[in-house]
């Protein structure tokens, strides 16, 4: 099971595991939940491209993944719904196949 964890306040993704839906190569959650991720860090470095954030910490490993930005005080909210937008696609996921993505918001 892939267990995927947002802290909204520190604007950070953690996600642990293999969803296990199918073999490797095939296994559709997996898919889904990577190209959540990959999304995520494209939008934290273009944060960072355009002075939002810190250089974020991106971090993309089989199974181990983290994605971590610092936002700048003023652009704080711009950040905040980035991420919220892009989680949200881990939120439907987790909904959608339980047995294989667990999703948690942390505040």
């Amino acid at each position: 099971m892939i267990k995927a964890v947002y802290h909204r306040k520190y604007h950070t993704l953690t996600m642990e595991g293999h969803a296990h839906s199918a073999e490797p190569g095939q296994d559709l959650v997996c898919a889904a939940a990577s190209a959540i991720a990959y999304t995520l860090a494209a939008n934290a470095e273009t944060l960072f491209a355009q002075g939002a954030v810190r250089k974020p910490e991106i971090r993309m490993e089989p199974g181990n993944t983290e994605i971590r930005c610092r936002s700048v005080s003023r652009f704080k909210a711009t950040v905040t719904l980035i991420f919220d937008s892009v989680c949200l696609g881990l939120d439907i996921l987790s909904q959608q196949y339980p047995e294989n993505i667990s999703y948690e918001i942390h505040d």
